[in-house]
């Protein structure tokens, strides 16, 4: 039986202790013959060690896991003709990018009779360039898809980077490029500070409406064993 979800929504791994880990759906509903995750190793991590080979026993190919699917709320608003700010702090890039497929599928960047074109703003942050890790990606959107701006933004660029974008917090160049968003609709996932900070600017500082404001926060055991 194949996966019904939105874009952008996410699903549980139910361990044997049941401890649950939750990672967002990076595939579009339409390409729905592979669930696509993108999980980063985080040491230490239970789920992840085993997933990586680091703690016995490891997971292997055709292993059974349990999974609790669709949840969430963070998924594309499609009745809404606002223009759309995409913003991803590291692997908050999997929903964005599930997201974006989806709008690129239904059109939404198209104009047609019955609709406007909604114009689509990503801003992807990173640390360094190898934190942007399907870069390629986003890139061939902008050249191929109309109305899609891609906008990546690292904070710690390495000298070997040699990076000459843009830097800083990726909400910053929101702001720097889109100071008015009072006609927009933005949807941001990645680390609860990288939200806080954007909700708190976006509606106090741009005039976004707080109703037109998505987020999902990705927060790891070590975040919350350290808060």
């Amino acid at each position: 039986e194949r996966l019904q979800f939105r874009a952008g929504q996410y699903l549980d791994f139910i361990l044997k202790d049941g401890v649950r880990r939750q990672y967002s759906i990076a595939s579009a509903p339409h390409d729905d013959g592979l669930v696509q995750l993108h999980v980063r190793h985080t040491p230490g991590g239970v789920f992840t060690d085993r997933l990586f080979g680091t703690l016995e026993p490891p997971v292997k190919e055709r292993d059974i896991l349990r999974i609790e699917a669709p949840l969430g709320t963070f998924f594309l608003r499609e009745d809404s003709a606002r223009p759309i700010v995409l913003l991803a702090g590291g692997t908050g890039f999997a929903p964005i990018k599930a997201i974006v497929e989806h709008a690129f599928h239904q059109r939404v960047n198209f104009v047609s009779d019955a609709k406007q074109a909604r114009a689509i703003h990503l801003y992807w942050g990173a640390r360094s360039r190898q934190d942007l890790y399907m870069a390629s990606l986003p890139e061939a959107w902008a050249r191929e898809q109309p109305n899609f701006h891609y906008v990546p933004v690292l904070s710690e660029p390495k000298a070997e980077d040699e990076w000459q974008g843009r830097t800083g917090f990726v909400h910053c160049a929101v702001i720097e490029d889109l100071p008015d968003l009072s006609a927009f609709q933005v949807y941001a996932c990645g680390a609860p500070a990288m939200i806080d900070a954007a909700k708190r600017d976006f509606v106090g500082q741009c005039g976004l409406p707080v109703d037109e404001f998505f987020s999902d926060a990705f927060t790891t055991q070590a975040d919350l064993a350290n808060a």
